[in-house]
């Protein structure tokens, strides 16, 4: 499985400078992504490109200048801003530096390279050949193989969860603890937001008859990898999940 990256403020990634959009980077740029997700909804040509196009247009502008939704509940901003020191020290090498926004090898991040393995740059040339014959022109998927994940952005990561490539952590607590004490297996599509673990409800009689079951035993839905900031002191990770909050 793979889940839904956030929509708001794609004009931070620059495919200029070497950023890539979607999980694994398997496109180039947003305009790319929004031609083929509308595309795979409609599930044929557009009877009209120029209408097609102009409604990408507008899509790619709103989504443009669109931001993360502010936290809704009390943020600590005295603990938030030793959070924002804990955050230098610990993630900014990747979420907030020149790598932002482009591919980690999936060797250093740990994380399971089975999203990356379903993919391959012969399907990427012919879906591009696909599009390319319906007279629509972007840069499209990326033609080379896939070789880790996109260090994304973190603006709007408190209403994200859950968390990894794969959905496969319920908060942004259990993404600070070491890969043997996440939940195996947890409800996801529950609704209700759980302030203290930053992220939704995942357990309870109503997370379950409306949640879907995630195992992380299952292929695909592995929780190991990207144990950043798993050893830091049990102050350190609440101050860093304060400055969270604030993205």
């Amino acid at each position: 499985p793979t889940d839904m990256p956030s929509l708001w403020n794609l004009g931070k990634y620059k495919a200029e400078a070497g950023m890539r959009m979607n999980f694994a980077g398997d496109s180039h740029d947003a305009y790319s992504v929004l031609i083929d997700s509308a595309l795979g909804l409609l599930g044929a040509p557009p009877k009209n490109n120029r209408a097609f196009l102009d409604q990408i247009d507008w899509l790619l502008a709103y989504f443009t200048e669109q931001r993360a939704p502010a936290y809704p509940f009390g943020i600590d901003t005295a603990l938030a801003a030793r959070g924002r020191e804990v955050f230098v020290a610990e993630c900014a090498s990747c979420h907030e530096s020149a790598r932002t926004g482009t591919i980690v090898p999936v060797e250093e991040v740990g994380t399971s390279r089975d999203r990356i393995d379903t993919w391959n740059e012969r399907a990427a040339r012919e879906a591009n050949a696909v599009v390319e014959e319906m007279g629509i022109r972007r840069k499209g998927l990326v033609e080379e193989p896939l070789r880790g994940y996109v260090a994304a952005f973190l603006d709007g990561i408190w209403i994200r969860a859950p968390y990894l490539h794969n959905g496969s952590v319920p908060t942004l607590r259990d993404l600070l603890e070491p890969v043997a004490l996440r939940p195996a297996t947890f409800r996801r599509g529950y609704n209700v937001y759980d302030p203290l673990r930053v992220g939704f409800v995942t357990e309870g009689p109503e997370a379950e008859r409306v949640g879907s079951l995630h195992d992380t035993r299952d292929k695909g839905g592995s929780n190991r990898g990207h144990e950043y900031g798993t050893a830091l002191p049990a102050a350190d990770k609440s101050a860093l999940v304060e400055y969270l909050k604030t993205l």
